[in-house]
């Protein structure tokens, strides 16, 4: 199994706006996203993209396959962030395969498939409730 690498990947035709993304190497110029990107909301983890290569920049050029993923997003105050309560949403989420991440530490994202045992918005409503999100 190809490992996971950090790639420059430009979402932009002027190169303005480059992130390093891990990626998991899947076939030649075809990637699946390993984390949810900041500049691009269309594409999401999982995601399988195609890239063409200039001057050591992977600029995407299409989506060539969907994650299965549905994708939850909130902004948490610091306090919720480091509760209890997400650490455990959190948990739960990845023993139902599903993944979460804190970008820049407040934004926090959910990737989990229909049908898993975890209702994620029904959690992060009474979580929301407790710390008046």
């Amino acid at each position: 199994m190809p490992e996971t690498v950090g790639l420059h990947i430009c979402f932009d035709e002027s190169g303005r706006e480059i992130e390093v993304l891990d990626v998991t190497p899947v076939a030649q110029d075809k990637y699946r996203i390993e984390e949810t990107p900041i500049f691009n909301p269309g594409i999401a983890l999982g995601d399988v993209i195609r890239v063409k290569v200039k001057q050591g920049i992977s600029y995407y050029i299409e989506t060539v396959q969907k994650s299965d993923y549905r994708r939850f997003a909130w902004l948490l105050s610091k306090e919720a962030a480091a509760s209890r309560e997400i650490s455990a949403l959190k948990q739960a989420v990845k023993d139902n395969g599903g993944r979460s991440e804190h970008i820049f530490g407040g934004f926090f994202v959910i990737h989990i498939h229909d049908g898993a045992a975890v209702d994620v918005e029904a959690e992060m409503s009474r979580i929301s409730a407790k710390f008046e999100l």
